[in-house]
């Protein structure tokens, strides 16, 4: 009898054992986060209105800051001078990634990760310039990391493969198209002189230039382009009746986007060496916001207690319309869909935002919205290439 009980005492402590996972570590015990880590998905808890057991933390490299900026200094900001021990964290949500900066007692918050693959170009007015020229400047998407690319700038045309081409005013009657490369802004290029230019672009397939010129008072526009071989460049004259707007190359082939009348119109230039009318939305960077066969993408500017405001909104076929983000205060300059190196697979993520001196990335998927530069400078756009200096840099495949 009593060897009975015992035998059934055994069995049963043996069976709560097991239970509990002992011994065969079926709930075995996960790390718990550091403070920092807590607070930083915390953080990103309220960003994306969810709860803090939905985000996992992926990464978290330790690193020596090289001031109290943590990796991210904001433009006019000064920062203690003093190496900062801290980290890089990477953290998991809804299948994202987003990064995070930190020391021992503060964070930042840097975004969504793809975004640090491209970044942001501004003018700034440059004081007591003769020909009031500009300096332009790259910084991160979200305002930070800010780098002068190059001086005596009058307008740019960002370009593939961190080129940026831009005209210089040098006198009056006289002007410059420049070409400079983010990752050698101390060099720059004299490609041609001329009284006036409009768009520009470069051909990343073989190194040729095409830009809209005028190349003297008086004279009407044309289009000059040339080849890093060529002695002096070729003469296209526009199509009869259109009028110069936007230049691009599709591949090595020449496209041009401009007006006849009040009809917008494209043209290639052909092998046969003429133009040839082609479809508008062949053109490279016609917006399309067709997210899928049924929704669209929709940015409009709205009014809302007596103020402009924005809305990014998700609309279907039916017409029915889902707010998806909104962002207050903002007079709508322009919008485009970012174009994410090694992010190929997400080409309808990012949609970038611009006012007169402020900018946003908004994430489509999740209605999150990014502030990037405000009363920083003007003419802002977009580029496809990473700032200077990254906290997190992304590796690019071949």
């Amino acid at each position: 009898m009593v060897y009975h009980h015992i035998v059934c005492f055994s069995t049963r402590l043996l069976l709560a054992l097991v239970l509990l996972g002992w011994g065969l570590n079926v709930t075995a015990a996960l790390p718990r986060d550091t403070p920092i880590v807590a607070a930083c998905k915390a953080d990103l808890a309220k960003r994306l209105a969810i709860k803090v057991d939905a985000i996992q933390q992926l990464e978290k490299q330790a690193v020596t800051w090289p001031d109290a900026s943590l990796g991210m200094p904001e433009i006019d900001m000064m920062y203690a001078q003093v190496e900062t021990p801290g980290w890089k964290i990477v953290l998991e949500a809804r299948n994202s990634q987003y990064l995070y900066t930190a020391s021992a007692k503060t964070f930042k918050y840097g975004g969504p990760v793809p975004i640090w693959s491209a970044s942001l170009l501004y003018l700034q007015p440059a004081p007591d310039e003769p020909n009031l020229n500009g300096d332009l400047y790259q910084c991160s998407l979200l305002g930070t990391n800010n780098l002068r690319l190059a001086t005596g700038v009058t307008d740019y045309y960002p370009q593939a493969d961190g080129f940026v081409l831009f005209t210089r005013r040098t006198s009056r009657s006289s002007h410059e198209l420049l070409l400079v490369n983010a990752k050698n802004p101390e060099e720059t290029t004299t490609l041609h002189a001329a009284f006036a230019f409009g768009e520009a672009a470069l051909c990343a397939a073989t190194g040729e230039w095409a830009a809209y010129v005028r190349p003297r008072v008086g004279a009407g526009w044309i289009i000059l382009v040339s080849g890093p071989d060529d002695d002096e460049p070729r003469t296209l004259p526009l199509p009869d009746g259109v009028a110069p707007g936007q230049i691009a190359w599709s591949g090595d082939t020449l496209m041009i986007l401009g007006k006849r009348g009040d009809n917008q119109v494209c043209y290639a230039f052909a092998d046969t060496l003429e133009w040839k009318e082609a479809p508008v939305h062949t053109f490279p960077g016609v917006k399309s916001y067709m997210l899928n066969k049924s929704e669209s993408l929709e940015v409009t500017e709205v009014v809302k207690d007596g103020k402009a405001s924005v809305e990014i909104a998700r609309v279907w076929f039916t017409g029915d319309r889902n707010v998806i983000a909104t962002i207050d205060g903002l007079s709508l300059r322009g919008h485009e869909l970012l174009v994410l190196r090694g992010y190929d697979h997400q080409p309808m993520r990012y949609l970038f935002i611009r006012g007169d001196a402020a900018s946003y990335t908004v994430d489509i998927a999740t209605g999150e919205v990014i502030p990037g530069l405000h009363d920083a400078g003007h003419d802002i756009k977009p580029f496809t290439w990473a700032p200077a200096s990254p906290p997190y840099k992304i590796v690019m495949g071949d």
